[in-house]
C-alpha cells in the first residue's frame, strides 16, 4: 500500500503545486496537451503494453485460445495496435492514452491494498474508481475532456482551484503511504 501511495501521490502533488505557483503555464500545458503528439504516442503505447501485460497475465481461457497462440502473440500486437492507433486515431490521442493509463492502473492497485489493515485503503479505492470512469468517459468521448480541461485552463482561479484539490489529494496519499 505504501508503494501505490507514493505512486499516485507524488505525481498529484507535483501537478497541483504547478497548477498552485506556476499557473500561467501550467493554463497552456492544459490547453496544448490534448494534441501533443509526442505525447500521445508514449501514452497510447503505454496503453497498448499495459493491455498486453493484463491480457498475457489475466489467463482467460476464451481470450487464451486468440491471444497466444504463439508466444510473444500479445507484446507483438501490443506493437502493432500502437502503430495503427498513432496512425489512424492521432485526433486527441494523448487523451485517449491517459485515459487508457487510468482504466488499467486500478487492475494492479486493487490486489496490492485488498488486505491492508487500514481503512486508508479506501481513499485509494475510491481515487482508482473515480479515475477508472473518466478513463471510460474519455475513451469515447475525449473532445469531452478536452473541453474540461480547456475550459479549467480558461481561468487562473481555477487552475489554482484544481491544482488545490490535487495537491490536498497527493499530499493525503504520501501522507499514508508514509504512516502506511
Amino acid at each position: 500500500m505504501t508503494t501505490w501511495s507514493f505512486i499516485l501521490g507524488l505525481p498529484l502533488v507535483a501537478l497541483g503545486l504547478a497548477a498552485v505557483l506556476a499557473t500561467d503555464r501550467t493554463s497552456k500545458a492544459l490547453v496544448a496537451f490534448p494534441r501533443c503528439e509526442p505525447l500521445g504516442w508514449a501514452l497510447c503505447a503505454i496503453g497498448w503494453f499495459g493491455t498486453a501485460y493484463e491480457c498475457d497475465k489475466i489467463g482467460i481461457d476464451i481470450f487464451d485460445k486468440f491471444l497466444k497462440v504463439f508466444p510473444g502473440e500479445v507484446w507483438l500486437l501490443a506493437i502493432v495496435l500502437t502503430v495503427l492507433t498513432c496512425w489512424w486515431m492521432a485526433n486527441l490521442l494523448p487523451i485517449r492514452g491517459l485515459c487508457a493509463i487510468f482504466m488499467l492502473f486500478p487492475a494492479e492497485l486493487f490486489p496490492a491494498v485488498r488486505m491492508c489493515d487500514t481503512e486508508w485503503r479506501l481513499a485509494l479505492v475510491v481515487f482508482a474508481y473515480v479515475c477508472a470512469i473518466i478513463g471510460m468517459v474519455g475513451m469515447f468521448y475525449p473532445w469531452r475532456i478536452r473541453q474540461a480541461l480547456a475550459w479549467c485552463a480558461s481561468s487562473g482561479v481555477r487552475v489554482k482551484a484544481f491544482g488545490g484539490i490535487l495537491l490536498s489529494i497527493g499530499a493525503l496519499f504520501c501522507a499514508i503511504g508514509a504512516f502506511a
